[in-house]
């Protein structure tokens, strides 16, 4: 399991080993910040309606499955704990600015 590091004061930035990684959206980046600040387990149907309202209810769960295959492709699987519900970060993994 690698180090995550997640600043999200100023630009936000991603690093994984002390190696900065890029994700493919900003809703990506959105999802690390709710799970940072939140600082808890969330349910997944609060994130996608909040990313996504515009789209029902399994378009945006859909969304959302996409948007964490990118993150976990990103900073590693191990940094994201997620189940049919909820989703959270493994803080022990992660240093997030914001909490520290």
């Amino acid at each position: 399991m690698g180090t995550v590091g997640i600043r999200l004061f100023g630009a936000p930035e991603l690093r994984r080993d002390d190696e900065r990684v890029q994700v493919d959206t900003r809703k990506a980046i959105a999802v690390l910040a709710m799970l940072a600040v939140e600082n808890r387990a969330v349910r997944r149907d609060v994130i996608a309606a909040s990313l996504w309202p515009e789209a029902d209810q399994e378009r945006a769960r859909a969304s959302l499955r996409r948007t964490l295959s990118a993150l976990r492709s990103a900073i590693g699987a191990d940094a994201i704990v997620a189940d049919r519900e909820t989703i959270a970060l493994d803080l022990p993994a992660a240093a997030v600015d914001v909490l520290e």
